[in-house]
């Protein structure tokens, strides 16, 4: 059963273009995030967290899913239709936090 796919978040400014991206202004700086992915994600007082940089190898790659999964108010978010990686974010219960559902 496919469910429809949530509206795609504004992202915070900061965000490197790709699939993964925080959601504009709902970063409550618990700092979780940059915990689970220091050298994905950035911080700043401004705009909370971002993700500095995308993640390029396998180990990064679970690292930005640990970050999804983590944040403590779920304002990280993958865009990408990657199957495998939307696969990893629902058996984390995270799924809803995928804008594009396979």
């Amino acid at each position: 059963m496919s469910l429809a796919s949530p509206p795609k978040g504004e992202r915070t400014p900061l965000n490197a273009e790709g699939d993964f991206y925080v959601e504009a202004d709902t970063c409550l700086w618990c700092m979780a995030p940059e915990n689970q992915a220091p050298e994905l994600m950035g911080f700043e007082q401004s705009d909370g967290c971002f993700f500095r940089r995308q993640p390029e190898t396998p180990d990064e790659t679970t690292h930005a899913i640990n970050a999804i999964h983590y944040s403590c108010v779920q304002a990280l978010r993958y865009a990408g239709k990657d199957a495998t990686i939307i696969a990893r974010l629902r058996a984390c219960g995270c799924e809803h936090l995928c804008d594009t559902r396979s």
